[in-house]
Formats: C-alpha cells, structure tokens, sequence
C-alpha cells in the first residue's frame, strides 16, 4: 500500500495464509517431507500473487474517451474511440470498462444495460492488456434526438490470474456531446421567398456602435485610445483595435416560448416543443444568411449536464436545510434554484459563431420551468435595437391577453412583429377561431404534431419510428441499428519502446465500418434532407 493509506481490509484478511505458508515449509524442513514444501509454495502463490495484482492492475494504466466532434446535426452518426493503455510490465488478464452513457443515444450493435441513475445506461466492454499494450475501442454513435449529453464517468474493475481479489475504481472524465435540432429551409411561409417578415431597408453603416465588439485588428494611426484592445495587446505584443459592430444594422430577435399547453400542470407536448426549437434554429440560419443580427430568448431552462451532478450535489451539501427537509428534498431544492437562472438569451450579433452559440443554445433548451413570455419580453425590451424585427415562436393555445398585449407594445414602438404558430390538440378540441388576427399582429401557422412528424421522418428515414417510439414511451435502452452493420472495432498495438508511435496493427471484433462517420464541422445530417418548414 502507499504511505499515508488506511490499511485496506482485504489485504489484511488475507494475512494469515502467509502464516499458514511459512509454517508449512518449516515443518516440511522438520520432517523432510518435500510435499509440505510444495504445499506451502501453493499458498505461498494463492496469497502473493492475487496480491500483486490487486495493488499494482490499475496503475499506470490510462483511458481516454474523444469523440470525433463534440457538436453534430440531428441525424448524423459520429465515431466515440475509447484509448486503453496499459503502460506497466504487469499483464491484466481480465479488464472491465463500464461508462456511463445517455439512455436516449443509439450505439450501433452494442448492448447496454440500465442503470440505477435516471436516462442513464451502463456501456460495458470488456478486454485482456499484455504488458506495454495499447488497444483502441471505436463504436459509432447516432444522434436521434437534440440535446446536450455526458459521457462518463467510468468504472474500471480488474482481476488477477486467479479471479480471487477484484480492484475497482471511478474515472471522473467525462465528455460533453451537443446535438443541434433539426434545420428545415423557409421557403412557404406564405410571404415572399426574400423576405419572409416583410421588406427591410437597405443597409446604412452610419455609425459605430462601442457597447457591440465584434472583433479585432491592427491598430492604424489615428484610432481613438478607447479603441485600443489593451487584453489583446497585451497577448499579442503589438497595439491591437476593437472592431465595432454598425448600430444600423438590422436585428432579428427571436422569443421562443417552450409553453405548449396553457397549464403547466398537465406536462408539455413534446412534438411540439421541438417543432418550436426546430422554426427557431430554422429562422435563425435563414437570418444569418441573409446578414441580420441575430439573437434569441426563450424562457425555458438550459440543460447543462456536464456540470449539474458535480455542482448540484456540491452546492446543496453547503446549503442550509429547512426545516424537516431531507438531503434528497435539499437537492431538489437547490436544482430548481440553479436551473431558474439558466435561460437561453443570446444577444443579437453578426459574429461568425452565433448561429453555432444559437444552435448550442437550442441544443440544451428543455420545456421545464417556463415563465410567462410577457415577462421576459418586458426584461429584454429595452435591449433591443431600434427597428429590431420580432418573431414570435409559441403555441396558439398558450396566447394570452397579457401577452398580446406585451406583442402590440414592441410593434407600437417601432418593431416589426411576426408571430409564428403552433396548434396542439388542445387548441383543436377549443376550436381555434384564428381571431388572433384581429391584434393587428402579422400571424402564421405553421402546423402541429403531423408538421413535426413530416419533417423528422425526411430527415431520419426509416429511423424515424425509432424516434416516434421512444419519444412517446422514453428511451429504455437501444440495441444495434437497423440500417447498418456497423460493429466495435478494437486496434491492438506494443507499446514497448515505441509507446508514442501510430498503431500499425488493427484487429476487426465485430465488423468494419460503412464509412458513415461525421468528421468535425461536418453538415451532413437530417437537416439538408429535411422538408421545408410548411406553413398555412
């Protein structure tokens, strides 16, 4: 053991067979009986060497989990390799990797087993490592449903020769996997292909506006001393200038309510919600082509796996308890404190990445928690640029009086308005009168469940009753894929003296794979295929 260790139990239960093999071979010297001698080695072995492995299996020995891309579009496939190297001369016989992985994933041709922690699977493999040996684990992962992910942690277990002691230990590394929602092209909104929420003047670049940096340069003499980046300076070695944004640019903000039934006690409709997510990346890209600057509000709650169970659990063990509450009730409480304040609000902007934050930001949107939308467009209007044009993404049922009224405020003052418009099956049963119109408001419809399921069976093919299936009942578990054959692959490699060479030496466990693996910064995926976005 290490110094500064406790004494581990097992070891210390297993002291006495070295008792029992040293008193053997003494009395086999006593009476010369050479079988004592030998059963005494058998001891001598059964105790040390379960010992040495016990100790020494999980040292030196490293995993490393990288997925080919952290971002994908809903539909893609991406390859997740698995890197185990054992960098010790102690062979392990028998190794186990258990990794916790999203329940609502597809890994193609790999069984997972459930876990105990809610949408969460146990991803078990299980291998032999030489001494000095490398192997790497591919297994491709297909993104049938938007949303942010964690990968991790990891348990490792390992055994000696003899299977007697077994060693076990939690990997924190986790990865985060981010799936963008589903992009369809604009083309029937019922208003002109060009200008889908009406004409907009031509672009004047009159003045500068110093509160919106959207980048840097090389300073030029006779730039204001405000002007200077002093941090990117400082990085650079050489005087650097801040490049501001027109103030006369033109601005496309984009609410999006995750409301889709009028009492937030009877649930949400799922369909609709990414229906909702699905029109707002939708305008989004259509926007950024076109040179708006773009920004986007919803009052739903952001997602942020990768940093809940760690921060939560941190932050609810230093929070003080209520009266009678349990740690179970602490946490709970502390979650929904947190979450309160993760709204999606991304400022309007014409930077190269904002249509990747906006998708990010769509990507982690969940239908928990949603405030009223004329409270958040009274926060946020103020902050909207002169002009800015405002589209409107909800369900019809959830239109109030309030926030009817909070919609005409925003056209009164200078914005064009434009609402765009689910109906859900409650709306149907009240039968909607489309009065909405008479606000005075520029109102499109823009379907409903069948628009959501037209789009997502375009975009998935035969895939798509996967997605209908687990989204009705929730993910339980998915085995294989069934349009292809895609398998593990596992590569095999020495790594003695040559431990930072290139594997040469690939072994094939259950297939090969049919080339379907996204590379970075690909657009491959459902949405190049997907269905214009139809609206009546």
């Amino acid at each position: 053991m290490r110094s500064g260790e406790p004494p581990d139990e097992k070891l210390l239960a297993r002291r006495p067979l070295y008792y029992i093999a040293f008193v053997l071979m003494i009395f086999s010297a006593i009476l010369r009986q050479p079988l004592l001698f030998v059963a005494g080695l058998l001891v001598f072995a059964l105790a040390f060497v379960p010992e040495l492995w016990y100790r020494y299996c999980l040292r030196q020995l490293t995993v490393d989990r990288r997925p080919a891309t952290t971002r994908m579009m809903l539909g893609d496939t991406i390859e997740m390799t698995i890197a185990i190297e054992n960098r010790k001369p102690l062979p392990l016989p028998w190794l186990q990797i258990v990794d916790d992985v999203p329940e609502s994933l597809p890994i193609r041709n790999q069984q997972i087993a459930p876990s105990s922690s809610p949408e969460r699977a146990l991803l078990t493999n299980t291998l032999a490592l030489w001494a000095y040996q490398r192997v790497r684990r591919r297994y491709f992962i297909r993104a049938l449903a938007r949303g942010a992910y964690r990968f991790g942690p990891m348990k490792l277990r390992s055994t000696d020769p003899f299977g007697i002691l077994t060693r076990e230990t939690t990997l924190d590394q986790t990865v985060a996997l981010v799936i963008h929602p589903l992009v369809a092209p604009l083309e029937r909104f019922g208003l002109p292909a060009h200008a889908p929420f009406g004409e907009r003047k031509a672009p004047r670049r009159l003045l500068e506006d110093p509160l919106r940096v959207s980048g840097i340069r090389d300073y030029v003499p006779g730039d204001e001393p405000r002007r200077i980046h002093w941090k990117a300076t400082a990085r650079t070695g050489s005087l650097q200038s801040k490049v501001y944004e027109s103030s006369t640019s033109h601005t496309l903000a984009i609410f999006l309510d995750v409301r889709t039934l009028s009492h937030s006690t009877m649930g949400y409709d799922p369909a609709l919600i990414e229906l909702h997510i699905c029109a707002a990346a939708s305008v989004a890209n259509w926007a950024i082509e076109q040179g708006y600057a773009v920004g986007i509000y919803a009052n739903g709650t952001l997602g942020v796996p990768e940093f809940a169970e760690i921060g939560m659990a941190t932050r609810a063990r230093h929070a003080a308890p209520l009266q009678d509450e349990t740690a179970e009730e602490r946490l709970q409480r502390e979650i929904e404190r947190t979450t309160a304040t993760l709204r999606l609000r991304i400022a309007p902007s014409t930077r190269q990445e904002q249509l990747t934050h906006i998708f990010d930001g769509l990507a982690r949107t969940l239908p928990y928690y949603g405030l009223p939308m004329e409270q958040l467009i009274v926060s946020e209007e103020r902050a909207l640029p002169t002009g800015a044009t405002i589209v409107y993404i909800g369900t019809e049922s959830i239109l109030d009086v309030p926030l009817i009224v909070a919609l005409r405020r925003l056209k009164s003052h200078g914005h064009a308005v434009s609402l765009l418009l689910t109906q859900s099956h409650e709306s149907a049963q009240q039968g909607a009168d489309h009065t909405i119109q008479l606000a005075g408001l520029d109102t499109h419809y823009i379907g409903g469940k069948a628009t959501w399921e037209n789009l997502i069976t375009d975009a998935l093919g035969a895939e798509a009753q996967d997605f209908f299936r687990n989204q009705r009942r929730g993910f339980t578990g998915y085995v294989g894929s069934p349009l292809s054959d895609d398998g593990l692959t596992d590569e095999v490699s020495s790594l003695a003296g040559q431990s930072d060479q290139p594997d040469t030496n690939a072994e094939q466990e259950n297939g090969t794979s049919d080339g379907h693996t996204t590379q970075p910064g690909s657009k491959a995926g459902g949405w190049r295929r997907s269905r214009a976005l139809v609206v009546e």
